[in-house]
Parts: C-alpha cells; structure tokens; sequence
C-alpha cells in the first residue's frame, strides 16, 4: 500500500511539473505578443486628428 501512494504521489507532482511548464509557456508567448503588438504600434504613422486643421462650419 506504501508503494501505491508513494507513486500517487510522484504521479500528482508531476502532473504539477507539467501544468507549470505549460502555464510558463503560454506567459512567454502572451508576453512575446504583447511586445510585437507594441513594436508594431509605434512603428505605425500616428493617426490623423478627425477634425484638426480643417474649417469647421458650426452655423445652425
């Protein structure tokens, strides 16, 4: 019976080595696209202001 549990055991904490290394995987790869999305962002040309600059006519 010792065996048993002692191989539930080992069973149990590899189950956690696993769920670990894919949860550190899947933090690297959201990090890595969070930091292609903000290279890419800064890459592109700054939007135009909606109305800056151009004649506005407010008479009703």
């Amino acid at each position: 019976m010792e065996i048993n549990s002692h191989l539930s055991a080992q069973v149990a904490q590899l189950q956690q080595t696993l769920q670990m290394g894919i949860l550190d995987k899947s933090l690297n790869m959201g990090a890595a696209g969070a930091v292609e999305m903000l290279e890419d962002m800064s890459a592109q040309q700054p939007a135009a202001h909606p109305y800056k600059g151009q004649i506005i006519d407010i008479q009703a």
